[in-house]
């Protein structure tokens, strides 16, 4: 009897240790699956047709969805919508619809939201205005069906109009029901759902168990906001968070050399450049403007301060664009202090005895406005400029602000020079020139105004052929170069730096911020 009970103490462990990592998987399993991304800077506001921030864009995408989506090689995909097509002049551009979807709030998506999102992205609030009114009207000829009839033909409707912030598509009982508050509280079709924002610190979202798609695998995303690259290597490293887009130069290639870390760095279509206001003085005049790129040399201040992540570029098309002619083929205002000084003579200034530019006894003061860190080494960029500016007798400061602040004062006209940028996610030409240059275009902030480059613009949409749309292009950025509106920095490349837990993440530039695949590994 003895020697039966000590026999069977295996046999009792093995079903007590069977018991605990029963237990054990089952504790395991139920740990939730939480991605923490960092931010550069707060979100503005989550109306589609007034998100103009990159930042804001990255979160919406998590919460709205397009009628279509683009691949991770840049391709196209359904979405919402499961098949389009356009009529042979172009003009007609007919979407499918996919069945079953429902907003966040429960509400049905069908064609008769679609049809009103677009008009009202066709209406006076939208900041898209401008780029829609290509759209004649939209037709719902049934639940399913959505037509969109152009005024004329446009090679870029699906870049400009389909997949642009203003072409997700929101809840419209929601956008009723909460009315100024919907702007602060997003009700979409996407894989996450709008939970909390405490401003400046974080935003949350959580899974849509009823999304169409297959995922999302997490069940929660935070973003946290953490402007200062330092801090963001700081929280990656210490496990704060799993995601960050920067990190100073000095501790690349430790990351790079860290077996817990992804470093991921590649080519991508954002444009950085100083930005001159061309409705006052003193940037009114074309000859200050040339004088005041002449004046600086912005190829070192780059090549020192912010490469490779920033490369110097001379376009307002990114370098990885096809229309993009090369360095060196467009007119450009290199550093020659001697050249800038005659320009400003001619332009009626004179150098007074202690070496300052004056006219009719007034100094040439020039305030550059900066973000706090939005785009990578932009207040230092900036103060680089305004410091050679000094030494070159032309007083200049720099006016550091906070996002939100700053896109206001941007967006107003309250700025004589800012740093900006403009990101895509595709090599579509007309996406930054339109934005950035055309009159009216939904970024153009320094009031620009060129009747030529505008019929230039509207003729290379108007084309088919990539090569003659090409040389229209061409065409566009020589005159836009030629009117000196900007002060060309650079191209930021995308980085992506993540833990190496961050499991089933294949972030690229024209899809970097799809998260349903992801698991966090244990």
């Amino acid at each position: 009897m003895k020697a039966q009970r000590l026999n069977s103490y295996p046999v009792l462990t093995a079903l007590l240790l069977a018991v605990f990592l029963a237990l054990s998987g089952q504790a395991w399993a139920q740990v939730p699956q939480v991605l923490v991304v960092a931010l550069e800077t707060d979100v503005v506001q989550f109306d589609p047709i007034k998100i103009q921030d990159d930042t804001t864009s990255q979160v919406a995408y998590q919460i709205y969805e397009h009628l279509i989506n683009r691949t991770v090689d840049g391709g196209l995909e359904p979405a919402l919508a499961v098949s389009w097509e356009s009529d042979p002049t172009g003009k007609v551009w007919t979407f499918h619809l996919r069945r079953g979807v429902r907003f966040h709030d429960g509400s049905p998506f069908n064609a008769h939201v679609v049809k009103w999102h677009f008009e009202r992205a066709l209406g006076p609030e939208s900041w898209f205005q401008t780029q829609f009114s290509i759209i004649d009207r939209v037709e719902a000829p049934d639940d399913y069906t959505v037509v969109f009839y152009l005024k004329e033909a446009n090679a870029a409707f699906l870049e400009q109009v389909i997949l642009t912030n203003a072409g997700y598509i929101p809840s419209k009982k929601a956008f009723e029901e909460k009315g100024d508050a919907f702007a602060f509280e997003p009700v979409g079709t996407g894989p996450f759902k709008w939970d909390t924002w405490v401003k400046g610190q974080r935003v949350e979202l959580v899974r849509n168990d009823d999304w169409w798609g297959n995922g999302p695998k997490l069940d929660k995303v935070v973003f946290r906001v953490i402007p200062e690259a330092n801090t963001q290597v700081i929280e990656l490293e210490t496990g704060g968070v799993h995601i960050i887009s920067r990190a100073p130069q000095s501790d690349m290639e430790r990351l790079e050399r860290n077996p817990n870390i992804v470093v991921l760095n590649r080519p991508a279509y954002r444009i950085r450049a100083l930005e001159f206001n061309v409705t006052r003085p003193p940037f009114d005049d074309v000859r200050v403007r040339q004088a005041i790129q002449h004046a600086v040399d912005m190829r070192l201040i780059v090549s020192a301060l912010a490469e490779p992540l920033v490369v110097y570029s001379d376009s307002v098309v990114p370098m990885a664009s096809w229309a993009y002619p090369g360095e060196g083929v467009l007119p450009n205002y290199p550093y020659n202090p001697e050249r800038a000084a005659q320009l400003l003579t001619e332009a009626g200034y004179v150098r007074n005895a202690q070496g300052r530019w004056v006219k009719d006894g007034q100094p040439l003061r020039v305030v550059i406005h900066s973000s706090d860190n939005r785009y990578f080494a932009d207040t230092d960029i900036s103060a680089a400029v305004a410091n050679q500016l000094n030494r070159f007798g032309i007083e200049a400061t720099v006016r550091v602000m906070e996002w939100a602040a700053y896109l206001e004062e941007v967006r107003n006209g309250q700025f004589q020079l800012a740093f900006l940028g403009w990101n895509q996610s595709s090599p579509e030409p007309s996406l930054f020139t339109d934005a950035k240059a055309k009159t009216g275009g939904r970024a153009n902030f320094g009031g620009y105004y060129d009747p030529r480059l505008d019929a230039v613009l509207d003729q290379a949409l108007r084309v088919a052929d990539q090569e003659q749309r090409k040389q229209l292009y061409l065409e566009a950025q020589r005159i836009i170069n030629e009117n000196a509106w900007f002060f060309w920095v650079g191209n930021e490349s995308r980085t992506w730096i993540f833990r190496k837990e961050v499991q089933g993440y294949n972030p690229s530039p024209s899809l970097p911020y799809t998260y349903t695949d992801i698991v966090i590994a244990r």
